[in-house]
């Protein structure tokens, strides 16, 4: 289930410091690019860091644009090392050098590497001839450095038949796991991918295959989806108790966005339900606010919405459960 496990993790403070990047893929949720130039503070996300810290977020997952272009990465990382936070990184991998790897190595707990399928796929996605070749060679350097990695899938509508090759590159290449997450069509995906987010019987499919693939290759693969009968097993696992009286208890997963908004949940979130931006604001005041005028009882009763209205479908199908979530709050 990715960060909605029904067995919980750490709750999550997911970063994007900047929209830069070497690549324009098409299922990009920041239009990031090379000729992005946005870039958030270091000063201003350190404290960030701390606050949400002190709030209950125990995870810094860092991902972009391309995060290895963020200059202040080490510092980002320094930081939440400090605290004993979980560092992880999200990459394409295409820039994974020796000497810019090695001043990661101390700070990152784990890395995940964007692996879209078969080489003419993945090219394809990421508008780039040699992208795979590229970040397929890298992987070495990760490697011997020891720094656990694993890949990162991002399923469509059309893509399901790719897994296994993909689980089957992780085994080949030393990856301990493969997530699989469902597309969003957000940013630049919303662009040039309408029609590829996968409905409820594509995420059935992933969900198969990641248990038929898990026990044959012996590498962990984890779907980023619910099935109807896992909403009905784990509701008190994701729809919060009202009054709510801390951030993570309604938004186990925070967003901090390029330009320093920061979302509860995901991207997809309606704008009304936002905290604010760490331009205006530290994070522990945006918290605050938000609680205080109400936002996130109205964040629970979208989740309870959400889990009643799926939960009454005698459908064998499965979903995404922030999207869902998302949706029910426009």
């Amino acid at each position: 289930m990715g960060n909605i496990s029904p067995t919980g993790i750490a709750p999550v403070l997911q970063v994007h410091p900047t929209r830069r990047c070497n690549l324009l893929c098409d299922h990009c949720y920041s239009m990031s690019g090379p000729a992005a130039r946005e870039d958030l503070p270091t000063e201003i996300l350190c404290a960030c860091l701390g606050d949400a810290f002190d709030l209950g977020y125990r995870q810094l997952a860092v991902s972009g644009g391309e995060p290895l272009l963020y200059k202040q990465l080490p510092d980002l990382l320094t930081r939440g090392r400090q605290l004993g936070m979980l560092n992880t990184v999200t990459t394409n991998g295409m820039l994974i050098t020796e000497s810019r790897w090695d001043q990661l190595v101390p700070l990152v707990d784990v890395l995940a590497v964007s692996i879209d399928g078969r080489e003419p796929e993945h090219d394809r996605i990421r508008r780039q001839d040699g992208a795979f070749a590229r970040t397929v060679a890298n992987l070495q350097v990760i490697r011997t450095s020891g720094v656990p990695f694993g890949f990162i899938f991002t399923l469509t509508q059309f893509n399901v038949d790719s897994l296994e090759f993909v689980v089957r590159l992780a085994r080949e290449t030393g990856a301990r796991s493969v997530q699989v997450h469902p597309l969003t069509l957000h940013g630049r995906a919303a662009l040039t991918m309408l029609g590829a987010r996968p409905d409820g019987i594509e995420l059935v499919a992933a969900i198969l295959e990641a248990v038929r693939l898990g026990e044959e290759l012996g590498v962990p693969v984890t779907v980023d989806a619910l099935s109807i009968q896992q909403l009905l097993a784990y509701r008190g696992h994701i729809v919060p108790t009202r009054p709510i009286r801390r951030l993570v208890d309604v938004a186990p997963v925070l967003v901090v966005e390029p330009d320093g908004s920061v979302t509860p949940l995901t991207h997809e979130v309606n704008r009304g339900l936002k905290l604010g931006s760490l331009m205006n604001a530290r994070l522990s005041s945006l918290a605050s606010k938000w609680l205080a005028e109400g936002f996130g009882d109205r964040l629970a009763d979208a989740c309870a919405s959400t889990w009643a209205e799926l939960s009454s479908s005698d459908s064998m199908s499965a979903v995404y459960w922030f999207d869902e979530v998302a949706a029910r709050t426009n």
